[in-house]
């Protein structure tokens, strides 16, 4: 008649190593656990992060990180004196910018800003997230305008 249930496998025939229950047993007396100290008792167990007495370095070091305020909208910044030669009447947008290699390689989520430095006399319109006040200025005193994009 087959078993039923339990099959007679290696690992579950291997039997649990009892500890301290006396020396003739292998592991008795101390357990395996050495002579003395805090590992040889009951509860003895020291966190990770625990550098035996010293100051920690999660104490030490976190304060030199500063702080990154997590809502903080970061521009990439442009001056009008990029757009000396360029055309009147012409757009300048994300799309031109792009194509004219005036922002970086890595732009996942990338807001520009124009800035008023630099030689400038076109009459231009911007379409673009944000503009400083002097470069706004400029930019409608030569004819242009400047429009904020979402």
């Amino acid at each position: 008649m087959p078993e039923i249930g339990f099959t007679k496998h290696p690992s579950n025939l291997k039997r649990r190593r009892r500890r301290g229950r006396g020396i003739a047993a292998g592991r008795g007396k101390t357990g395996g656990r050495g002579q003395t100290g805090q590992k040889s008792r009951s509860g003895g167990s020291i966190p990770p992060r625990f550098e035996g007495g010293r100051t920690p370095a999660v104490r030490k070091f976190g304060k030199i990180g500063g702080f990154k305020h997590h809502r903080k909208v970061h521009y990439y910044a442009i001056n009008l004196g990029q757009f000396a030669d360029v055309a009147d009447g012409t757009v300048v947008d994300l799309a031109y910018l792009d194509e004219q290699h005036l922002l970086p390689k890595k732009r996942r989520g990338l807001r520009v800003k124009l800035l008023g430095d630099g030689e400038y006399g076109r009459k231009l319109t911007f379409r673009l997230h944000a503009y400083g006040h002097r470069a706004r200025a400029r930019v409608e005193a030569a004819g242009g305008s400047c429009e904020v994009i979402e």
